[in-house]
Parts: C-alpha cells; sequence; structure tokens
C-alpha cells in the first residue's frame, strides 16, 4: 500500500462455508465446532472495513458473552504470519464495523462462536481509504494508547500499522462506546422538549375554539350520538374520576356512556361510578355478578349502546376535550365510514403528556404487524354487533381482533384518520402503554388475531401467509410463495464501473436461494476494457443467469428501463441499480411474495449505505417540496419511528435502487415517465401513477441490501445536471400539488405533524405547515385519488 493512498477497489463478496449450512429460508446452523465462513481468495494488501452481525434466527440476538473469532491468515509468500482476535455479537454490542489493515495478501476467516440453533448472520468485507480505517481503529481500545517516536511526526501509514499491531494480539476488541456494564433500562419515557413545545403553542393553534364549536354544532343538530364503552374493573380511584372527568368535560354533547363494571372487588369502584351516574343523565351503568374479563364487560357495556358509533376508552385513560367534536365532524362529511382512529399520546401519574403517536393513515400491512389503531377507536355500533362484538378468548388483544374483523367488513376508505392527538393512553407499571411486555398474554391472542385475519382473507381468495411472534404484541406476516415461482427479470443499466457492477451481479449470484430469476444488464455504452471483459466473463459462467444487452443512446434511466421491460417476458420486473451489494439470502424471496399478492403494486427493499446506515426505509411523499427517504441515516439496527423501520407496511412510494413490480402493472401504468424525468423522481412518478390505479405499494425490511450510492453516477454537480434537476421539481410540483402550495402534499402514509423539512420522523412546529397538511388530509377523495391534481376546466 502506498503511503496515504485512497483506497477504491471494491471487493467481490466471494466466501466460503465451511461446517455451516444453510436453510431454504435464509438461517444457518453450525454443524461442528470448527465452523467457519472464508474469503475465496486472498484480499490484496491495503486497508478494510469488515462488517459482521449475528442474530437467532427468531430475530433476537445471540446470548450475551457470545464472541466470534476473527482470523487474518496471509496466503503466498511473504514473512507474515496470521493473526486473530475476537469480538462480542450479542445483543449489547449490535452490528460491527470492525477496521482492518492487511500487510500482505490475505485472508479473512470468521468463526462465528459457540451458537446453538439456528442463526442469522450478515457479513461483508469493503476496501477503505486509509483515513477512514484510521479514524475507525482510533475508536477502539488497543490496551495502551499509540505513541509517536520523540520529535518526528507520524504518517497515516505509520500510524496504521502502529495500531495495527495493538489490536491484533489476540485480544477481545473493545469499542471505546462500550460501557463496563449494561446500562438499566428506563421505566418511563423521558420528557421531550419538542413535544412539550408542540403542545404549549402549536396544538393550542390548531384548536377550535369553543365559540366554533358551538356554532358547528348549531349547524348540524343530526349530529351522530356517539356511545362511549367503558368496561371498568378494580379501577384506581384517581384514574378513574380523570377517565370520567374527560367525558363528562366534552365539548360535543351527543354521547352517552355505557358502562360495565366486571363484579370489581374494590368497593370505591361502584361508589365512584354511581356518583357520576347522578351526576349526568348521560351515564349508563350495569354491574356484572361474576367476573368475565374485559370482552365479556366489553360485550355487556355494547348493549347498552343506541348511539350509531361506538368509542372505545379503557378505564384509566382520558380523552382530549374536543375529541367527540372531531370525530363527529368526520362522521357528518364521510357518511359511509365504518371505523375513525386519531393520534394519541401517554400521560402519567401526574397528567404529563409524553410519547407522541402520529399515525399513517389506513395502512393493512402495519395494522398486521401491530395495533397502531388503538385509540381513540371509533366503529360503527351496527357492524359491530354484526360480526359479534368482543370475541371471549381474545382479552389483552380484543381491540386488534375487532379492528380486523371491522376491516374486513370495509372498504378503505371507510376507515378514517384523524391526525389530532385525541386520546391520552395511561401509564403504570401494569399497563402495556409504558411495558408492551407486561401481559404476556396478549403476543399469544394477538397472533390468533392477525391469524385468523389472514385465514379468512384467503378463504375469501387472497393470498396465503403465515403469522409469527417476532417481539411483544409484533407480528410478522410470511407470504406463501406459490409451487411453480414466478420468474423475474432484475434488470441492471450500467456504464463501465465494471468492479461496481460486478460487486452487484456476484453479490446477487452468491447470495440469492430464489431460483427463477435472470439478471439482464442493460449497457449504456461502456467503453473500458474492464467493463467488456466482465461482460464475457459473466456470459460465460453464468449463461442461464447473466443477459447483456446494449443500449446505445444518450443515458435516460426511464428510457433504458422501458427499453428492458419491453422485451421482458418475466411475470415480474425488478429494477435493480449497479451499485447494489445482496447480503441476505432470502431478499428475493421475500419481496417477490408480496409482490404477487393481488393487491400489491410496487415492492421496496431496506437499503444501508456502507457505513451501516439507513438510506432507503421507503419514500415519503413532500419531504423536501417532493420526496426524500424514510429515516435516511438512522442507524441499521434502529427501530425507527414507532418501529416503522422493522415492519412491512404499505408507503407511497419506493426508490428504484431495488424495486420489483408485476410486468403487467408496468405496463399497465405506461412505465417510467422517459419524457420528463430522465433521471430523478421517476421513480416516485411511477409508484405513485401504481398508487393512483388501486395497487398499494409496499416496503418491506426484511429484503435487505446494501446501496453504494451515486458510486457511478455521481452528484448533481455541474449546471447541467442542476439545470435537469430543477425541471423534474417542477414537473413533479406540477403533477401533483393537489393544493397550489408550490410542494407536493404531507404524504398518506405519513403524518402532518411530523416534520417536512427532515427524514427523522421528528415534530412538526410549522403551525401553518401542519394545517396545510391536515387540509390535504381531510381532503373526502379515497385514497387511490390522493395525489391526482384536480385542475381547473379551462375556460
Amino acid at each position: 500500500m502506498k503511503k496515504g493512498r485512497a483506497t477504491n477497489k471494491v471487493v467481490a463478496q466471494d466466501w466460503l462455508r465451511h461446517n455451516i449450512s444453510l436453510q431454504l429460508d435464509g438461517t444457518l446452523r453450525c454443524e461442528a465446532a470448527d465452523a467457519h465462513f472464508m474469503t475465496r481468495k486472498g484480499l490484496p494488501r491495503g486497508t478494510y472495513v469488515l462488517r459482521l452481525s449475528i442474530e437467532t434466527a427468531d430475530g433476537g440476538n445471540i446470548v450475551e458473552g457470545n464472541r466470534a473469532a476473527i482470523s487474518l491468515e496471509p496466503v503466498g509468500r511473504g514473512e507474515a504470519t496470521g493473526r486473530s482476535f475476537r469480538v462480542p455479537t450479542d445483543q449489547q454490542h449490535g452490528c460491527l464495523t470492525l477496521p482492518l489493515y492487511l500487510n500482505q495478501r490475505s485472508r479473512i476467516r470468521i468463526h462465528p462462536g459457540k451458537i446453538k440453533g439456528f442463526f442469522r448472520a450478515t457479513w461483508s468485507v469493503l476496501a477503505c481509504s486509509p483515513k477512514t480505517t484510521l479514524h475507525l481503529m482510533r475508536q477502539w481500545r488497543a490496551g495502551e494508547q499509540f505513541n509517536a517516536p520523540e520529535n518526528r511526526p507520524v504518517d497515516v501509514h505509520e500510524e496504521i500499522v502502529g495500531r495495527s499491531d495493538q489490536l491484533l494480539q489476540g485480544r477481545t476488541w473493545k469499542h471505546k462506546s462500550w460501557t463496563r456494564t449494561r446500562l438499566p433500562k428506563s421505566t418511563e419515557p423521558a420528557i421531550d422538549p419538542a413535544y412539550n413545545a408542540y403542545l404549549t403553542t402549536t396544538e393550542q393553534k390548531l384548536r377550535h375554539s369553543i365559540e366554533e364549536i358551538k356554532q358547528w354544532i348549531d349547524l348540524n343538530p343530526d349530529a351522530p350520538l356517539i356511545s362511549i364503552l367503558l368496561p371498568t374493573y378494580n379501577t384506581d380511584a384517581d384514574h378513574l374520576k380523570h377517565c370520567l372527568d374527560s367525558i363528562i368535560q366534552q365539548t360535543y354533547p351527543f354521547w352517552e356512556l355505557c358502562i360495565c363494571d366486571d363484579c370489581s372487588s374494590q368497593s370505591h369502584v361502584r361508589k365512584i361510578l354511581e356518583e357520576y351516574r347522578q351526576l349526568d343523565p348521560r351515564v349508563k351503568l350495569t354491574f356484572r355478578r361474576e367476573n368475565g374479563h374485559i370482552c365479556r364487560s366489553s360485550n355487556d357495556a355494547l348493549s347498552l349502546a343506541t348511539g350509531s358509533f361506538v368509542a372505545l376508552i379503557d378505564h384509566d385513560d382520558a380523552l382530549s376535550d374536543d375529541a367527540l367534536y372531531w370525530v363527529a365532524r368526520e362522521l357528518q362529511r364521510r357518511p359511509t365510514t365504518n371505523l375513525i382512529y386519531s393520534d394519541e399520546d401517554k400521560i402519567d401519574d401526574n397528567n404529563r403528556r409524553t410519547s407522541p403517536h402520529f399515525k399513517p393513515a389506513f395502512n393493512i400491512d402495519l395494522l398486521l404487524a401491530y395495533n397502531f389503531i388503538s385509540h381513540l377507536g371509533v366503529y360503527r355500533t351496527d357492524l359491530v354487533r354484526q360480526i359479534g362484538g368482543f370475541r371471549p378468548g381474545l382479552e389483552g388483544s380484543q381491540d386488534h381482533d375487532l379492528a380486523l374483523r371491522v376491516i374486513q367488513e370495509s372498504s378503505n376508505d371507510q376507515i378514517i384518520h384523524i391526525p389530532r392527538v385525541l386520546y391520552h393512553w395511561r401509564m403504570h407499571g401494569g399497563s402495556t402503554a409504558i411495558n408492551p411486555g407486561s401481559k404476556d398474554y396478549t403476543s399469544e391472542r394477538g397472533l390468533r388475531a392477525v391469524q385468523d385475519f389472514l385465514d379468512r382473507q384467503h378463504q375469501q381468495g387472497g393470498a396465503a401467509a403465515k403469522a409469527i411472534n417476532v417481539a411483544p404484541n409484533r407480528f410478522r406476516c410470511e407470504w406463501q410463495l406459490p409451487e411453480h415461482q414466478p420468474s423475474v427479470e432484475l434488470i441492471i443499466p450500467t456504464r463501465d464501473k465494471a468492479d461496481i457492477l460486478e460487486l452487484a451481479v456476484q453479490s446477487i449470484l452468491n447470495t440469492t436461494t430464489y431460483t427463477n430469476y435472470r439478471i439482464t444488464i442493460v449497457d449504456n455504452q461502456s467503453i473500458e476494457e474492464e467493463t467488456q471483459a466482465l461482460f464475457k466473463r459473466l456470459k460465460h459462467s453464468h449463461p442461464d443467469k447473466v443477459r447483456i444487452r446494449s443500449y446505445n443512446k444518450p443515458f435516460n434511466y426511464s428510457a433504458i428501463n422501458n427499453y428492458a421491460v419491453s422485451l421482458s417476458k418475466a411475470d415480474i420486473v425488478g429494477l435493480v441499480n449497479n451499485d447494489v451489494e445482496a447480503i441476505e439470502a432470502n431478499w428475493l424471496s421475500e419481496m417477490v411474495s408480496h409482490c404477487i399478492r393481488p393487491d400489491v403494486g410496487c415492492v421496496g427493499a431496506k437499503l444501508l449505505y456502507s457505513n451501516d446506515t439507513i438510506q432507503h426505509g421507503g419514500v415519503i411523499i413532500g419531504l423536501g417540496r417532493v420526496a426524500g427517504h424514510s429515516h435516511k441515516y438512522f442507524p441499521k439496527s434502529s427501530p425507527g419511528y414507532m418501529h416503522r423501520l422493522q415492519y412491512t407496511q404499505q408507503l407511497s412510494a419506493v426508490t428504484a435502487a431495488c424495486l420489483l413490480v408485476k410486468r403487467s402493472i408496468f405496463n399497465e401504468v405506461g412505465g417510467l415517465n422517459e419524457k420528463d424525468l430522465t433521471i430523478a423522481f421517476n421513480d416516485v412518478d411511477f409508484c405513485l401513477r401504481v398508487h393512483t390505479t388501486g395497487y398499494r405499494n409496499i416496503f418491506t425490511p426484511n429484503a435487505m441490501m446494501y446501496h453504494h450510492e451515486s458510486i457511478s453516477r455521481g452528484t448533481e454537480d455541474t449546471p447541467e445536471k442542476q439545470k435537469r434537476f430543477s425541471q423534474e421539481v417542477k414537473f413533479m410540483i406540477n403533477q401533483y400539488d393537489v393544493l397550489n402550495k408550490n410542494k407536493l402534499p404531507v404524504d398518506l402514509f405519513y403524518n402532518p405533524n411530523l416534520t417536512s423539512a427532515h427524514e427523522n420522523f421528528s415534530i412538526n412546529i410549522d403551525t401553518n405547515n401542519i394545517r396545510d397538511g391536515i387540509e390535504e388530509h381531510d381532503r373526502v377523495i379515497s385514497q387511490a385519488s390522493f395525489y391526482k391534481r384536480i385542475r381547473s376546466p379551462s375556460l
């Protein structure tokens, strides 16, 4: 390695497995004590980064204390000897980024440690510049500091060699950020200054005054009666009074409170309930003679209801004073509604509000992962009774089960989201608001509710799927592939950059367990000898898997892909960048399993930058005027906002860096826009047209790849590129600026109360921006029409 010279070569991920078996679902199993991974060939002398993550097959992490052994083994002639070190791979340490210096061509061997049963692993090595390697080395404790010789400066190369010698002593590596002991987890969410600021300023400006509410009520004397269902059982006195007061103080008057006490043994409960019945004639009350648990007591409360809609509230929670007003407004505007839900937050024993959950529009895939609808939930009474009310045996997940069964009888446009915090969920030691695992049985019953939904859907002609429990009250649906795998054509446009392309293609070929696919490389006027040589090697070594097509016109990403799809006969086409890297065996199986669902359009993957931060977790419309990537730059291990980086969900758009879609749908919407969007936003526009046609676009975090973004094309750094980019922004705004605000609307599956200036899901404190977003979401249109711009007829 020449001193100070950057290393740019991309390393092909060509690894061998010894005594490690690979299962069809992508999981691994150690078959002997000497089980290991090893690079097939030696890597040239230089600086590298090794990424390593090992987890159990059920999504958890390897037991605490497990250590993987990393060996650097020289090959060929030379005086270097093999050296090794160990690193912990348990949950406390997560995914590791390990800097390496090879002073001679060497193989890398990884012994995953003592692991029983099946596990998942991610491992890859990338060439890295000396400066970056040194920066990483300085973050690891080497037993002693690196001391420079007196009166002489030390260059980068010399410090790398010295620190490498310190680290590679067979010891266990320790990162400076690791604490000596595991820190105890907080039992309560921290007070969020941003949310406090939102509550004291922004939220107040978004409220309607008492006069405005009274005026609306006078103009809507036929507004619906809402029956509030309140089961109680041995409720804390203060919590119960606060709950009841929040109902009595509603600014909307047309309600009745249907209370069923489930045979409380604490005498104060009955006393308080009787007092409130005397206080307000709208309070209805019944007492069970024996304890029947939440479902039976909820059904008894339901039997008291005379309103056309029922609202669900827990006995220790509270409503905002205008909650029913906002619900009634929606019911008047959308008379066919079957279910309404709002945003929510949490309150502690001092009634301090924290942890807001600003939710997306109705999203069945996310609901199958966890009950994001939750509170405040308002349901059409007749429909709840028609489907049998609350099901005994589903206690703890009865609301999730009810929502899924109501949804099965409804269209998407009969399920309405109000982007306002109308419900305050009580936090205490035994509440799932603060500890999702406080009621272990809820996960088992929630799993049953989700599986029942999937089974009913399959009986009605939908795709088959199996639900699995991956965390407390969190689920994953594994959609079944047909016996005959659909054919997939992965289209990779490229021009030269052979090392980048080779990494992408070889990683797909070496990693992917799905078999019925072909890679079509569309060559856009490559001129380098290395590229032509690579094409020959690929065609010779993989004649059935790799095909090369030529496109001899100026670069136009949309046109290149349209050309390739026009020649394809595959069931599914995949748009794939030439700078991706496949790292998981089941990535394509996962994406295909969603793509073949009859109502699904585009399917996108979870993409990482080379430094293990998020590059793409789905596309959010309206960020930066047009669109941005969800959770960009978040750590790979981050759950994201309300766990949205961990679970499959519907989004408005996904990136074409790795996008699958049925070929029939691609052709149905006319492919990519090669006239107006030659480079940027063509995937966003394509996804929005697919959405408008009525299909659902899906992001799945269970298909994960690296995306070494802009390695091949570069950035928008010339006047010509900047002009073209500006024109593409103008086109997108002209097409999708639904309220003439000179920007795209707030994403249907985002929330106006979340920032439109950043990609980090932080709280929005721009009141006017929130008002615009709420106005966009308030339009009485179908989900499919959300991005359609209604233009005035020409005069």
